[in-house]
């Protein structure tokens, strides 16, 4: 099975036990809420990314109230960007800043707030919230580079925030993880009925099965729809998708031929602020030989103050090496991938 890529996420305002992975309960565990944030980043990556994060400077959120987060962290001439694939990070890899889909613009006046925001606009209390300025080392292979992050919580409301203004779209990349997850756990891989056939050539009788498990003669895999949003540091929304269901199978026929089929659901999404973005989607089959495939995908692009495009094509219509070509322009999100498998008598 090919997972389709699919891009990057958002910052936003996580409920503690939801969005970290250290849910141990009480002040302690919010104390390691960022730690938790950027571990679950590198295990989705497979460890293609670490960090070893740092406690600059803490305080009351009311001290720097008025304090721009431009002021409270340095910012660099990189970021770091991933490429998402299903419940996985791919190529975690150091950019430079103009080449992220409008990112350093938006991230530009995102510095410029300041965090009486959370109370103005998120109506989260100054006075009960807490900041720490981290220091993050992350190491992609041999190359270690260092920058700075915030981390806000509200301990009598069991909840923390990360702005880290190098890590695209750090913590939502994380929380959209999840919903990825949870809806791939919920789609089925359908396994149908043997049906018994005979080998007219060999003089007994054999059974018709799928070369990847002879016990079936058709499977499924299914992915099912979710939705994912990219919020800014206040929680505000900025891109909602909704990623359609997607479905491809090979079954066997009864004169143990592969028979493609599947499906491909639309995709939508919204972009607010000053984000657009744009979906599609196809599907396509074919068989040669023995053998079978299905594909079905969907994409959505988003971009930063310009408009941002997703567009799919089918090629090798009718073959087993069908495959889908997109041109995208912008950072995607997607859902869907192909089957493909061999019908035979074992």
């Amino acid at each position: 099975m090919r997972r389709i890529r699919i891009g990057l996420a958002a910052i936003g305002l996580l409920s503690f036990g939801v969005g970290s992975a250290h849910a141990a309960g009480g002040n302690a565990g919010l104390r390691d809420y960022a730690e938790g944030v950027y571990a679950e980043y590198a295990t989705s990556s497979g460890n293609q990314i670490s960090f070893d994060v740092k406690t600059l400077a803490t305080g009351s959120l009311k001290q720097i109230a008025d304090v721009s987060f431009g002021e409270l962290v340095a910012t660099t001439g990189y970021m770091i960007a991933a490429d998402e694939m299903g419940t996985g990070l791919e190529d975690p890899r150091f950019v430079p800043s103009y080449a992220t889909n409008g990112y350093d613009v938006f991230m530009a006046t995102e510095l410029k707030n300041t965090p009486m925001g959370f109370e103005t606009v998120a109506g989260r209390s100054l006075q009960a919230g807490t900041y720490r300025k981290l220091g993050v080392s992350a190491t992609i292979g041999s190359e270690t580079r260092l920058h700075e992050a915030l981390e806000f919580c509200w301990p009598s409301l069991g909840e923390c925030t990360v702005f880290d203004p190098t890590v695209i779209f750090m913590e939502s990349v994380v929380k959209n993880q999840r919903a990825a997850f949870l809806a791939q756990a919920k789609g089925s891989q359908v396994a149908l009925a043997v049906a018994q056939a005979p080998s007219g050539e060999m003089g007994t009788t054999a059974t018709c099965g799928l070369a990847s498990n002879p016990a079936y003669i058709g499977k499924s895999l299914t992915w099912k729809a979710y939705t994912i949003e990219y919020t800014n540091v206040f929680g505000g929304v900025l891109i909602r998708k909704n990623l359609g269901g997607q479905q491809a199978g090979v079954r066997c026929d009864s004169s143990c031929k592969p028979a493609p089929y599947g499906y491909s659901n639309v995709s939508s999404c919204q972009g607010f602020l000053g984000w657009s973005c744009s979906c599609d989607n196809d599907f396509g089959y074919g068989a040669t030989g023995s053998t079978g495939k299905w594909i079905a995908e969907t994409k959505c692009a988003h971009k930063y103050a310009f408009s941002a495009s997703a567009s799919a094509s089918v090629t090798n219509f009718g073959s087993a090496s069908v495959s889908i070509s997109w041109n995208i322009d912008g950072t995607t999100d997607g859902n869907g991938g192909y089957y493909s498998d061999t019908c035979g008598y074992f």
